[in-house]
């Protein structure tokens, strides 16, 4: 359908083009001006592809109003109706770009034959305007398979500092001089099975890396690329602890929350980009060394995911589920969790509150009762906490997405 437009001072006249127009299913008539200020005004509204304007409007003449509206439209085709006695005016507006114009009374053989080349020639823009967006599209996911390819030799240590260098600048990457990887490990085997759909690998690939260019890049630009073990890998510029902790909490919950993945994330820090090598096999030797998590571990962890919803769970009552201390069980889990034990439980009901959220049924302290809460206040003080938005907020977010 083409979008139209018809601004002329004579209702005849506008009934007259609406009505021609009727009678092709291709034309939509979208708006209706008797005046050229009114016209500009609708056309930045409901920014048609063709028009139809008179020459000689009241406010905001026809020369006016072509003039104003190639700062708005540059693509739309403007067809000029004129009167002899405003032929010389409609010579100039043919100097200023206009597709043709139409002298009264309107003949309705030629209007038609305007019609239809204006519609040739707005076909001919939108498949050349597809095919400028699908040769976009090529080029920057050529560019994002070489800089993958890049980063994945570079890991490896394979090239100079020249060709670093060189590589960087010709694929416009922006690194930092302080940089951090991170790298989003798949906690299950099968990623695909753990999903509970038919995904495509390159498709949830992608899916994960958006999600995580959603959260990275407020705060700064990423560059990622996938490894061997089919982990994302993510370099940033250096991110202010207490912001990545968000980060962290917000990737897990998102990748949760919409593609029902459990990941662990990591996180180490570079002080310029020549030591990324390093860097990074800092970052897969604490992704191993949290794979290898100790059997007590599993099972505290299981025992928490059963438990989170007793407002009364502790620490002591994980301890007497391991038969070991609350002082070692705590150091223990801090050492191979990276977190405090409590601060593992308030992520746990976070992630479950935010399941609970989708259901616009549930009141906010139903769900702080649910997730382990007896106050909802406190609720949604660890909510804000973990994810820097109230449960409300988050709710409300979510149904504008």
């Amino acid at each position: 359908m083409y979008r139209v437009l018809i601004a002329d001072d004579e209702e005849i006249i506008r009934r007259g083009i609406a009505k021609l127009l009727e009678k092709d299913n291709e034309i939509e008539v979208v708006a209706q001006a008797e005046d050229g200020e009114y016209a500009l005004e609708l056309a930045k509204k409901y920014q048609p592809e063709l028009l139809f304007v008179d020459i000689n409007m009241p406010f905001l003449n026809g020369l006016e109003f072509i003039e104003k509206i190639h700062e708005e439209l540059a693509e739309s085709l403007i067809v000029i109706i004129t009167g002899y006695d405003d032929f010389k005016y409609a010579q100039r507006a043919l100097q200023l770009g206009v597709f043709e114009y139409q002298l009264k009374p309107i003949s309705e053989e030629r209007f038609y034959d305007t019609l239809n080349r204006a519609k040739q020639r707005l076909s001919s823009s939108h498949k050349q305007q597809r095919y400028l967006d699908w040769a976009r599209m090529q080029l920057e996911k050529n560019k994002a398979n070489l800089t993958a390819e890049f980063l994945d030799k570079w890991f490896e240590g394979l090239y100079s500092e020249t060709e670093i260098e060189e590589r960087i600048s010709y694929l416009g990457m922006e690194l930092p001089d302080k940089f951090g990887v991170s790298i989003v490990h798949f906690l299950s085997n099968d990623i695909y099975a753990e999903t509970g759909q038919k995904w495509d690998e390159e498709l949830l690939f992608y899916a994960v890396e958006n999600i995580a260019r959603e959260v990275y890049e407020p705060l700064a630009p990423i560059s990622s690329c996938k490894n061997s073990s089919g982990d994302l890998i993510l370099i940033s510029a250096s991110i202010p602890v207490e912001q990545w902790n968000l980060v962290e909490e917000r990737l897990k919950m998102l990748l949760l929350q919409y593609l029902n993945l459990e990941v662990s994330l990591v996180r180490c820090v570079g002080e310029n980009y020549l030591t990324l090598p390093e860097v990074y096999e800092h970052a897969l030797s604490e992704i191993e060394r949290q794979s290898e998590c100790p059997q007590i571990i599993r099972e505290i962890k299981d025992y928490i995911e059963e438990n989170y919803s007793d407002e009364n769970f502790s620490l002591q009552d994980a301890a007497n589920f391991a038969h070991v201390s609350p002082q070692h069980l705590s150091r223990v889990f801090r050492h191979e969790i990276g977190i405090t034990f409590m601060d593992y439980v308030t992520r746990i009901r976070i992630r479950k509150a935010i399941e609970l959220l989708r259901d616009a049924d549930l009141k906010i302290y139903e769900i702080a009762q649910k997730v382990g809460y007896s106050s909802q206040h406190y609720f949604s003080s660890a909510f804000k906490r973990v994810l820097g938005v109230s449960p409300l907020e988050y709710r409300k977010n979510e149904q504008h997405r």
